[in-house]
């Protein structure tokens, strides 16, 4: 089970490398095919107007992309300090309706989000991937795999004022057992330095 949840990892990473990857080869191969182009019309003695330089938009939309890119990573990494090292209580309620609520804790530390009662189960700690939204609240989600006791799919949203955290939880126990839970922070602390 832990091999899956590996794998379907590996594969999310991969297709979102893929898809820069691909646009980034593509535009590079149209760049080296420009001058060649030009080389050619140039050689068959076509009258057209003096050439212009190599796509100079091109050019400068990359250069706002790459900005662009780099902001948003800036603001994420911000952001990301700002969770990390808290710990918040939180609720789970079954978005059935029937079942009990449960209580747990989630602790940010290293980037990574662990919890308490589902850490008891096996399930360990996890990288999170964190979105911050036009509004400034946060978007975090992970995946947690536990060998005994299924696959847990987490998101959370985190108020733009990192006071409140809400969220669902999907376990799949098995292939025919899934329950669903919303998450509802009841309070949250700062850790001290070094836990």
């Amino acid at each position: 089970m832990k091999r899956v949840g590996i794998v379907v990892t590996g594969f999310c990473f991969m297709l979102s490398c893929a898809t820069w990857a691909h646009a980034w080869f593509w535009q590079k191969k149209d760049e080296a095919a420009a001058p060649a182009v030009k080389e050619e019309k140039a050689s068959k003695g076509s009258k057209s107007p003096k050439a212009q330089p190599a796509a100079p938009a091109t050019q400068k939309l990359d250069k706002a992309l790459e900005k662009e890119l780099k902001d948003k990573r800036a603001l994420v990494a911000q952001k990301m300090t700002l969770i990390n090292n808290t710990e918040w209580q939180i609720e789970l309620s079954p978005l059935s309706g029937k079942g009990k609520k449960e209580t747990d804790i989630v602790t940010f530390k290293n980037n990574q989000v662990s919890l308490t009662n589902f850490g008891k189960k096996g399930f360990p700690s996890t990288n999170i991937t964190l979105t911050v939204q036009p509004d400034g609240s946060l978007i975090w989600e992970t995946m947690q795999t536990s060998e005994k006791n299924g696959i847990c799919f987490w998101r959370g949203e985190i108020d733009k004022d990192i006071t409140v955290m809400r969220g669902v939880l999907s376990h799949k126990i098995d292939e025919r057992t899934k329950q669903d839970y919303s998450i509802t922070s009841t309070s949250h602390r700062t850790l001290p330095a070094g836990r």
